[in-house]
């Protein structure tokens, strides 16, 4: 079971009852490759019949793949004046999960009360009894100050335990805890039940609306590593969807999204000539899903890059607030504004909004959170930082050519020119084409601080290691 100490840093406690009407964001974040449980258009309708009334589910044997229960977590403090731990996890897990559209959340009430009526009863046949897919259960145990929270998701119809996870912290960060803890959680199941109901969807193909077997498919391919044939593979599936559903705003969103990140991170598998085109197509599609769902998050992520590839930093910079606006929970988000305020010159604003993107799933963040934590600690100063962040991002994805390129800067201006000419070496392996020289070129209406910091701190330095002969 993997244990994860949780370094608090929100400061003020509000009481239990303001603390759950916190949860004001409409999405659920799925961590990894930085996928959203959003605008399930459609889905299942069937189901959605009798979705308010889970004892006619089960009988019906009607499931939404996308359905969980969360039973009560255990009070094992020893201690019954920290139930009120306890229930306010169960009640806020609940509350957070409850933002995924169309996908079928049992109430705490109603889960509780089926806990109650059966105590021998496994999590899994409480779940088969409630009508849903997965079920998940937790408990809460106290050592001094220490307090320890542990989570199990487990699948009804396998009876298999798909997820556990335990975290650590103080009482006097309680409800910092609490709060990481549940968005943590909810990023973690959110990802599995994508992965195994896709998986599902693959194996019994033509046994579901075929529409809604195409939403997993996508859904789940974002969830990939970024290597080479991954835009190309996401982007077939939307477009599958498309022709299914011309006005299916998820599947407009997640084409345009796809589109644009691929121009943006992966341009040198766009040919100069398509570039353009591509960019010009993905704006069309996030237009067209904004005017059928004005708060989809993922037109706003193809907008931001839009604007940044068009010199418009204003309108990229509104466009990536927005995001993070709209899906408080998106690594993704966090991702781009960082990204975007790097740009800016905001360096401390950015590093902030980064590593809370990290936060949000540290163990498996998608590959652009630490590249873009390496690329600021550079403007920062800090080498060792950025060495480290690159590392991680080159580990994860050899691939990503830009983190081989800032490594070998660093290296560069650490002086260690051996493991400088390694990195460029690595560049140029992953990057024949030399996309790496145009990169992080600042555009005319970018703050004089970005400037400055690419002609005095970038260029010297780019130079030096051999990543670019301008």
């Amino acid at each position: 079971m993997a244990t994860e100490s949780i370094d608090s840093t929100v400061s003020g406690t509000p009481g239990w009852g303001s603390h759950f009407h916190r949860f004001k964001g409409w999405v659920v974040a799925v961590a990894g490759g930085g996928a959203v449980l959003s605008g399930l258009v459609g889905y299942y309708t069937t189901y959605k019949t009798v979705a308010g009334k889970p004892e006619v589910a089960a009988s019906a044997q009607i499931v939404n793949p996308l359905s969980v229960a969360v039973l009560p977590f255990a009070n094992l403090t020893g201690d019954a004046a920290q139930a009120f731990v306890a229930d306010g996890l169960t009640v806020s897990v609940t509350s957070d999960l409850s933002r995924i559209r169309d996908a079928f959340i049992v109430n705490a009430g109603t889960a509780a009360a089926a806990a109650a009526k059966d105590k021998a009863a496994s999590a899994q046949q409480v779940g088969r009894d409630l009508g849903v897919r997965f079920v998940l259960q937790g408990s809460v145990q106290r050592s001094a100050d220490k307090l320890r929270i542990s989570a199990q998701l487990a699948d009804t119809q396998s009876n298999a335990q798909l997820w556990t996870e335990t975290f650590e912290g103080t009482t006097s960060d309680l409800f910092a805890l609490q709060d990481q803890v549940t968005t943590r959680i909810g990023n973690s199941i959110g990802r599995e039940m994508v992965i195994v109901t896709a998986r599902d969807a693959e194996m019994h193909k033509g046994s579901t609306p075929k529409a809604n077997e195409l939403l997993l498919r996508a859904m789940a391919l974002r969830m990939n590593q970024r290597a080479p044939d991954f835009f190309p593979k996401v982007q077939g599936a939307w477009r599958d969807l498309l022709a299914l559903e011309p006005k299916n705003s998820t599947a407009l969103g997640g084409l345009a999204q796809a589109l644009a990140l691929q121009v943006t991170y992966f341009g040198h598998q766009v040919e100069p000539a398509q570039r353009e085109p591509q960019l010009q197509e993905s704006r069309r599609l996030a237009l067209a899903a904004k005017e059928i769902d004005p708060d989809h998050p993922w037109a706003y992520t193809a907008l931001t890059l839009y604007s940044e590839a068009h010199d418009d930093y204003p309108a990229q910079l509104q466009s990536a607030e927005a995001l993070l606006a709209l899906a408080p929970k998106d690594p993704v988000a966090y991702n781009l504004l960082g990204h975007t305020l790097i740009f800016g010159g905001q360096y401390e604003r950015a590093r902030e909004i980064l590593l809370k993107g990290i936060a949000l799933y540290p163990k498996r963040p998608i590959d652009q959170l630490p590249f873009n934590l390496g690329w600021v600690s550079y403007v920062l100063g800090d080498d060792d930082a950025c060495i480290a962040y690159f590392t991680k991002t080159v580990e994860g994805n050899p691939t990503f050519f830009d983190a081989w390129g800032w490594l070998a800067m660093a290296y560069a201006r650490k002086g260690d020119m051996a493991k400088s000419k390694q990195a460029a070496d690595a560049l140029l392996k992953a990057d024949p084409k030399r996309s790496f020289q145009t990169r992080r070129h600042p555009m005319p209406s970018a703050p004089p601080a970005y400037k400055k910091f690419y002609d005095e701190m970038y260029l010297p330095y780019a130079r030096k290691a051999g990543v670019i002969d301008f």
